[in-house]
């Protein structure tokens, strides 16, 4: 599970970070277009915003992998270690819920529904635009199901080590 993990991470690192150098790269031309050649690029507007959705949608999904989202865990802590289990659990399964109905469902109909509009200045299907949100949704549950996983080996091995402890000192 590990090098899934280290796989999805690299990639989507990869990927959000050569979007990040395009859209400076955009920025940029977009500055110089402005001011020195006093013609504003019309395309550059319009591919920073849909460029900043998948940056964002993607990245949302990376830092719920790291575990880096807004959480409170200060009661979580203070829980009884089988309700601490449970709790945790909980969350992990909501959130997989939560991602698999309103971030891939509710996503791909999304997509559907926009695959015929055609945006203004690109001319590209805003379907690909919306395309983000069922993405982010199966790489949020690929991750969640990951980080079950670990939690739940890692409290069989806690509840191992305790049942070896607790045969010594019989």
């Amino acid at each position: 599970m590990q090098k899934l993990k280290k796989i999805l991470d690299g990639s989507i690192t990869f990927f959000t970070c050569s979007l990040m150098l395009i859209m400076v790269l955009l920025v940029i031309w977009q500055v110089f277009s402005r001011y020195i050649l006093n013609s504003p690029s019309t395309f550059s507007e319009e591919l920073l915003r849909y460029l900043l959705i998948w940056v964002s949608m993607l990245g949302t999904a990376y830092v719920f992998g790291r575990k880096g989202h807004l959480a409170i865990g200060f009661f979580v802590k203070r829980l009884p270690n089988k309700a601490h289990y449970a709790v945790n659990v909980f969350i992990e399964l909501v959130l997989i819920l939560f991602a698999a109905i309103v971030m891939v469902l509710g996503g791909t109909k999304v997509v559907m529904m926009t695959l015929g509009q055609i945006s203004p200045v690109l001319g590209i299907s805003m379907g690909y635009v919306y395309l983000s949100l069922p993405l982010s949704g199966a790489l949020t549950i690929v991750y969640s199901i990951i980080s079950l996983y670990e939690f739940i080996n890692k409290q069989k091995s806690k509840d191992i080590q305790k049942d070896k402890i607790n045969n010594l000192n019989i």
